[in-house]
């Protein structure tokens, strides 16, 4: 049941970042679901998901917006690879653990994102997108976060339908 509700909700990430978010923008701004489904799949599952679906959302959502193919990638598997690094050594059962976590993920992943786009020769400025997107993008997500975590282990703890009757 993990893999179903980690592919799950990647797949309404992906949809609803490319489709509704990008008509609901607050100064310019939308939430990134993906970044945030990454971040909490690798506090949940751990290190090894984390990283397969911070890989796999940022290429596909990479594709599906026309930005540079890869980048939001490898920024997004390198955060999943972190916050499932880091998930067995934080105290994960505290309430404050995956909006703080999705608050700084989301900081890294965008700066990450930024420096990336600037090797490839994007020539953004650094310091002021600091400002007026990577910070408030964090913060935009943080709404999300706790929404969205409930909404993971809700579908992990649904029992199965398979045939032996037994829960897995």
């Amino acid at each position: 049941m993990k893999r179903l509700a980690i592919i799950a909700a990647m797949t309404a990430a992906v949809v609803l970042q490319s489709t509704i978010c990008s008509f609901v923008c607050w100064q310019g701004l939308k939430p990134d679901l993906v970044t945030v489904i990454v971040i909490l799949t690798g506090l949940i599952y751990g290190l090894a998901p984390g990283c397969t679906m911070g890989l796999i959302g940022g290429f596909i959502l990479d594709y599906f917006t026309g930005r540079l193919l890869g980048a939001g990638a490898l920024s997004k598997m390198a955060i999943g690879a972190l916050s499932g690094w880091i998930a067995p050594k934080i105290f994960g059962d505290h309430f404050l653990v995956p909006p703080t976590s999705v608050l700084v993920g989301t900081w890294l992943e965008q700066a990450i994102y930024l420096l990336l786009a600037n090797g490839f020769g994007r020539g953004l400025p650094v310091i002021k997108s600091l400002w007026t997107i990577v910070l408030p993008v964090g913060l935009i997500n943080l709404v999300f976060a706790l929404p969205i975590y409930y909404a993971l282990l809700a579908l992990e703890r649904m029992p199965s339908r398979g045939g032996t009757g037994e829960d897995g």
